[in-house]
């Protein structure tokens, strides 16, 4: 009767474990692993790609707006100007190289179509929320 018992036990707490481990990636995004300069909330990645570290698409130098829960946040906070290694989700649709937003109007190849507003440089930025930050080195200048 103990063997089982401890079986139960130690399934439940595996089963526990498992979704805590994992954050779910939803259909249309997809999580990366990415080394780059932190300047405040904004995430500039490194041109080369660290094949050994990275993971997901290459996606080049690209910057992203991070996002992410307040203890996260504290630490990207901690590290502004730092070279990191960033886990993180990004919608599929924001690494597509489609054209450039300005507002409500995309610059791209279908028709042009007018809006309102004066365009921000947050929306041409690409949203990643993260899940894990860790520095790589205290500056951004030898990357």
């Amino acid at each position: 009767m103990i063997p089982y018992v401890t079986i139960l036990v130690a399934a439940l707490a595996f089963a526990q474990e498992s979704p805590q481990e994992k954050p779910k990636v939803p259909k249309d995004s997809i999580e990366l692993t990415v080394i780059g300069c932190l300047k405040g909330r904004a995430l500039t990645t490194i041109e080369r790609r660290q094949t050994d570290v990275e993971s997901g698409p290459y996606v080049g130098e690209r910057t992203f707006r991070l996002a992410g829960k307040r203890d996260l946040m504290k630490e990207v906070e901690k590290h502004d100007r730092h070279l990191v290694e960033v886990v993180g989700i990004v919608k599929r649709s924001s690494l597509d190289d489609k054209g450039m937003k300005a507002g409500s109007v995309t610059f791209g190849g279908g028709s042009p179509v007018a809006g309102r507003g004066i365009p921000s440089p947050a929306d041409n930025t690409p949203v990643m929320d993260i899940s894990a930050v860790r520095m790589r080195s205290s500056s951004c200048g030898g990357n």
